[in-house]
């Protein structure tokens, strides 16, 4: 009886109560279509990778360091609201798809963009610095398939194609090169490693009307050769790699700081050196995201140099200048010109 009666005497301050309390546990946890890039940090690179000691006698006294943006995937309201207002925050919406993506899925494609990186930078940094590196190319990765195609529906993120009709392809050029000669609507199979297995899927290209154009559904963008190092057989010999971490971007750092381990000379010359960027086998420097958030990062770590891919060096100056930083951005196509660059001007 007393229950009911306390019940009927605060039930307006019970409903009250309830109303705010599921307010607030949707403005802090509710989780909104967005992506929001923050000012992030530097990661020392020096250490991703242990080669056998070429020169042993040699000290390093400076870095090489990758920087990275801070992310708040669909972030709640709460933190919507102080991106906004942020004028280090960027804020992305995300597409249906992707939202609805299960975060391990989403995780598991940053690797393989992490391990396409490492991949790339060992084979730029070997042949920039002239030593061997032995490996095999077995077939092409897929990172991701475009939506609503016949790919994004057959073919799964991390999927290893080694065969176009039977055909078997070992890098990224013979895979596209094979793609490229199959007729719309005309049906082919594709043997692909899921697994480690052996799947053989039956698939064809369409034809997208509003594009006029007939697609499979696999982008270059989110693919890259298979590689199998041989560890043993390669001068240096390599002992360990660290896979830890995700994403492309830390590539034209990591090759630096490889290129550093392979020469005869400490390139770092006593400076902490920070910067962003993809890097391929021939060491090209491609563009990457969140540049203005790795450059405040960059800035409150101290860094003294900052390379970036030229498409990003403006922003890459304003947000320098925001921070009101002596910080020196350096915008290099390549990995030879960062080389040359620290070798004419601080060697």
């Amino acid at each position: 009886m007393k229950v009911k009666e306390w019940l009927k005497k605060n039930y307006k301050s019970l409903i009250i109560y309830s109303i705010i309390y599921i307010t607030l546990f949707i403005f802090f946890t509710y989780p909104l279509p967005y992506s929001v890039n923050l000012p992030g940090g530097v990661e020392n690179e020096n250490v991703f990778l242990t080669v056998e000691n070429p020169y042993p006698h040699k000290k390093v006294k400076g870095s090489f360091n990758s920087s990275y943006v801070t992310v708040v995937d669909k972030p709640s309201p709460f933190q919507y609201i102080l991106a906004k207002y942020n004028r280090k925050a960027e804020i992305f919406k995300m597409s249906k798809v992707t939202y609805s993506e299960p975060i391990a899925e989403l995780l598991e494609k940053d690797k393989l963009y992490k391990a396409s990186s490492i991949y790339n930078a060992l084979i730029a940094s070997y042949k920039a610095a002239g030593k061997e590196l032995k490996y095999e190319e077995n077939g092409l990765v897929i990172i991701d398939r475009i939506e609503n195609t016949p790919a994004y529906e057959l073919i799964k993120v991390g999927d290893i194609i080694i065969k176009v009709n039977d055909n078997p392809v070992k890098n990224y050029d013979e895979t596209w090169n094979a793609l490229s000669k199959i007729k719309c609507e005309e049906p082919f199979t594709l043997t692909v490693l899921r697994n480690n297995k052996e799947v053989v899927i039956n698939i064809k290209k369409t034809f997208i009307e509003s594009e006029n154009r007939c697609i499979l559904g696999l982008y270059k963008g989110y693919t890259y050769t298979n590689i199998v190092l041989d560890f043993e057989n390669s001068n240096p010999r390599i002992i360990n790699i660290d896979w830890s971490g995700y994403g492309p971007s830390a590539g034209f750092m990591q090759a630096l700081s490889i290129y550093n381990m392979l020469s005869p000379i400490d390139i770092t010359f006593g400076l902490k050196i920070a910067g962003t960027g993809t890097i391929d086998i021939n060491g090209n420097v491609g563009p990457i995201g969140g540049i203005k958030q790795k450059v405040y990062g960059a800035c409150k770590a101290k860094v003294d140099i900052f390379f970036t891919p030229p498409f990003h060096y403006q922003e890459a100056v304003e947000a320098r200048d925001l921070m009101k930083s002596k910080m020196k951005i350096i915008s290099v196509e390549t990995l030879e010109k960062a080389i040359n660059h620290l070798m004419e001007n601080y060697g």
